[in-house]
């Protein structure tokens, strides 16, 4: 593109003789406070501080330098989540080229001579199949990339823009959340300056189109594997014995057991289906052929993803397949190249039903999965667990669903506990101690290898009016079924344990078995199992 040297700006580089003061960008009094999805603010030396809300994963909100104005036609710079194109190049026919300026922003104040750039075709560092730009290349993006908080920070770095009228203005991103931390909020600060001294180049021929990013076939992918396409918008249902399903609501069918779209995976269960879905990383080590049955324990269900994260949108998945709690996700992501391949790990999955399989995703390709996925068997396994409940004044808490003990907040409305402990105290989610479904019973089995199903009557919930101790006692709530778990010892004051099996319903309603062990002044050694979602019995 030629530089075209107008007259006004002429005028406005005589006017600077040397000074650092900037040009502004309009008429103080013709610049909008807000214009679409623009807002604008002018500092007492003109330079213009903009908030744009870019929040929405289709439309590009466009920006007019020359007037401040949100605009279809004529913009120089266009906005959507973390991604900034110019009207140039591939991206347009408005000429807008961009450089990088040295130093700092209030000391750049004429346009540099050289590092010019337009809009190139999306090259093979990124697969985001977006024109690269100075502010998004994949090699060299605008902010910096946190991998283990998914949040972006902009870098230091001060832009320099040729609008689409022929004039020049620095810009500097600041920010790409606003005060609530919602993503997508770009804020960015722009003054008008002085024009290089030469014309600049004209932007020539773009670069070579993006090849696509896999996973290289690193991994060989089995020629039973299937391909599902959820390179789309909509997700694609599957189900573990027919493939690819067609489901009409998701949220009401139990048709399904897998849900993909794009890098996303849910499970029929919890915010994103009524069934006993689920899921979790298989940690022994196995090649997907050798694994034939999985535990019960440790499965987790669908939850809604924060969206406070850059890239990431508030949705509905499955945690074990998302990176949380330190675990990693399913794909591995190279901050570096922004490309996404498919981590060598194998998948324990629960069907809708409760029964469960194994999952491997041996390719990704722009949201094509290459997987494997089969049935195997469920395995109840008995787990061994120490708790200290020692203290008077505290419960401790309990998932017999496979994680233990668990930090609780508030009780009384978390549904991560199924068990909670406080010296000799027991309760249940459920009742006047919870807002789950939980209940117990005491079985005629002595040992736990010996429960084989739920008994058939003598099911409580918990209640309030529990007493530790004598008549008169202070009262807690508590499950009167659990209440005679001990025998004691009154000439001893010891404590112990009967050899007794409790059959108890966790806090979402489903079977699972507890015995105590042993118990010195607090600390229970407990032996637990959990059926699974829907199972009678063990």
């Amino acid at each position: 593109m030629l530089h075209r040297q107008t007259p006004g700006a002429l005028l406005a580089l005589l006017s600077l003789a040397g000074c650092a003061e900037d040009l502004a960008p309009a008429d103080a009094g013709t610049l909008p406070p807000t214009s679409g999805a623009f807002t604008h603010e002018t500092g007492a030396d003109g330079t213009i501080t903009t908030t744009v809300d870019a929040t929405d994963a289709e439309a590009w909100q466009r920006l007019d330098l020359d007037s401040g104005r949100s605009v279809d036609a004529g913009w120089d710079l266009a906005f959507r989540r973390f991604f900034v194109r110019t009207n140039g190049g591939v991206s347009g026919t408005a000429g807008v080229q961009v450089a990088v300026a040295e130093g700092a922003f209030e000391d750049v104040t004429r346009a540099p001579e050289s590092g010019w750039s337009a809009a190139r075709p999306d090259g093979e560092a990124d697969d985001d199949e977006e024109p690269d730009t100075v502010f998004n290349d994949g090699e060299d993006d605008w902010y910096d990339y946190d991998p283990e908080t998914h949040t972006l920070t902009p870098k230091d770095r001060v832009y320099v823009v040729s609008s689409s009228e022929g004039r020049f203005f620095k810009l500097q991103i600041l920010g790409y959340y606003d005060d609530a931390g919602s993503p997508a909020r770009l804020r960015f600060r722009w003054a008008e300056i002085a024009a290089p001294m030469s014309t600049l180049p004209d932007a020539g021929p773009g670069m070579t189109p993006d090849a696509g990013i896999g996973d290289a076939g690193v991994t060989p992918v089995p020629a039973d594997a299937i391909e599902v396409d959820a390179s789309g918008t909509e997700w694609v249902y599957l189900s573990v014995a027919a493939g690819v399903v067609a489901v009409t609501d998701p949220a009401t069918s139990t048709d399904w057991d897998l849900a993909l779209q794009r890098t996303d995976i849910r499970t029929n269960s919890g915010s994103s289906g009524p069934g006993f879905g689920g899921a979790r990383r298989d940690a022994r080590g196995l090649a997907f052929d050798a694994i034939e049955d999985a535990s019960t324990l440790g499965f987790v269900t669908d939850a809604v993803r924060d969206g406070a994260s850059p890239g990431r949108i508030e949705t509905s998945v499955n945690p074990a397949f998302d990176g949380e709690g330190g675990s990693p996700a399913w794909y591995d992501y190279d901050p570096s190249t922004h490309r996404v391949t498919a981590g060598d790990r194998v998948y324990l999955l629960r069907m809708a039903n409760g029964d469960h399989a194994k999952l491997r995703i041996w390719r990704w390709e722009d949201g094509v999965f290459h997987l494997s996925l089969a049935p195997i068997a469920r395995r109840i396994e008995t787990a061994t667990l120490e708790v200290d409940a020692s203290a008077s004044d505290a419960w401790r808490y309990v998932s017999l669903r496979g994680d233990g003990v668990v930090e609780v907040t508030e009780a009384a409305t978390d549904a991560a506990w199924d068990l909670g402990l406080s010296r000799t105290r027991l309760r249940t989610n459920g009742g006047t101690s919870g807002e789950g479904l939980g209940a117990a019973a005491e079985s005629a089995a002595t040992a736990i290898a010996e429960l084989t199903s739920a008994p058939e009557s003598g099911w409580e919930t918990d209640v309030d009016s529990l007493a530790e101790g004598p008549p008169g006692s202070p009262t807690y709530s508590g499950n009167p079924a659990l209440a005679g778990w001990y025998d004691y010892d009154p000439a001893t004051h010891a404590v112990s344990p009967r050899a007794v099996v409790f059959a108890l319903r966790s806090a979402d309603g489903h079977l699972a078995k507890v015995q105590i062990t042993s118990w010195a002044d607090g600390v229970f050694r407990l032996q637990y199992a959990f059926a699974g979602p829907g199972a009678t019995g063990f």
